[in-house]
């Protein structure tokens, strides 16, 4: 939907075409913090997409304001405190320092009430996103710029001279010169036709809801167990688990258990108090580190998002621009090589 709207942006006509309740999507399940969990261990290509992530939300948050109930609250600032110490400290001191990232030690008693004592590290300037607000505003807002929304699942993609005729479930087919295949955890169905085999595979991820007086949690706390997320409201998420293989979209007893206990270590309070809601999503995970963004091998006018596993949202605003750049023939703000699809196997 980002691409849509940068594409609806520079006055092109655009059709989104999802399949809705059919394939439910990885984005409004997630927690919407605005890093990769332990940014300084991947690679600078991930990095490159997501390390301004905040400021780049807050400028989308500010445009869309108002629109499906978006309020400026959704996007909270309150920083993030992580786990680290030892090498990995000066490792993340060190990453820190090289992207311009802002960062201090800090114990985890000034950002958990009543938590145990552990010495981390704290990141003032990464935020987290109420990201199903975000979406149905973003929706909103595209609609508005009458970009054209199809309740369908694409069945395949047919390559024309340029662009693609893509056949869907219900029998229609739409014809595009430009076309932007990005399917998540499905993705690999739609490319592997066309000769391009990605390390793609779905990963379902569950969280819990749990409601408490707002500044009881006061920044992402971000640990290799877990992690607790706040809300400005109050609302704290507890997260993540990780089942690679699996495409099912249930939550289960085992990972209901896991979370609670999880989110109990770091906030005793937690044992006593019952979670609110517990989902699943499932994440379009991948065997590499970074995202494929661009060109699909092969064709003209036909590209891709693939494999952005856990970092689908803070991904999105960069991964969205070099994409509309690549497609409108532009010149792109970050070297599309590493990311591209041509060096994946087929």
């Amino acid at each position: 939907m980002l691409s849509a709207l940068n594409l609806s942006d520079r006055g092109l006509s655009v059709t989104v075409i999802d399949a809705g309740g059919q394939r439910p999507p990885a984005s409004w399940a997630g927690g919407g913090i605005l890093s990769p969990l332990f940014a300084w261990r991947y690679p600078d290509p991930m990095n490159r997409l997501s390390h301004d992530a905040t400021a780049r939300y807050r400028g989308l948050v500010e445009r869309l304001r108002g629109k499906a109930g978006l309020r400026a609250s959704d996007l909270n600032e309150s920083g993030l405190w992580a786990a680290v110490d030892g090498d990995e400290r000066r490792d993340a001191l060190r990453w820190a320092s090289s992207w311009g990232v802002r960062c201090q030690a800090a114990p985890l008693s000034q950002h958990l009430s009543a938590a145990p004592e552990r010495d981390g590290l704290w990141f003032p300037d990464i935020g987290n996103l109420r990201n199903p607000r975000l979406l149905k505003a973003l929706r909103a807002a595209l609609v508005a710029q009458r970009v054209e929304f199809v309740n369908a699942s694409v069945e395949a993609v047919r390559p024309g001279a340029i662009g693609a005729e893509l056949a869907l479930s219900h029998g229609g087919r739409v014809t595009a010169p430009r076309v932007l295949i990005g399917a998540g955890a499905w993705t690999s169905t739609l490319l592997e036709p066309l000769g391009v085999d990605l390390p793609l595979f779905p990963a379902k991820g569950e969280m819990l809801l749990y409601r408490l007086p707002p500044g009881r949690v006061r920044s992402i706390v971000l640990t290799d167990e877990g992690y607790l997320i706040p809300r400005a409201d109050g609302a704290v998420l507890a997260g993540s688990t990780l089942k690679a293989g699996d495409a099912t979209t249930y939550p289960t007893v085992t990972g209901r258990w896991a979370l609670q206990a999880m989110a109990a270590s770091l906030l005793p309070e937690l044992a006593s108090v019952t979670p609110s809601y517990h989902w699943a999503g499932v994440r379009p995970g991948s065997d590499r580190d970074w995202p494929y963004l661009g060109p699909v091998p092969g064709t003209r006018g036909v590209f891709a998002a693939a494999g952005l596993h856990r970092n689908g949202l803070v991904a999105a605003p960069a991964s969205a621009e070099l994409l509309v750049r690549l497609m409108c023939g532009e010149t792109p703000s970050l070297d599309p090589a590493a990311y591209s699809l041509s060096g994946a196997p087929s």
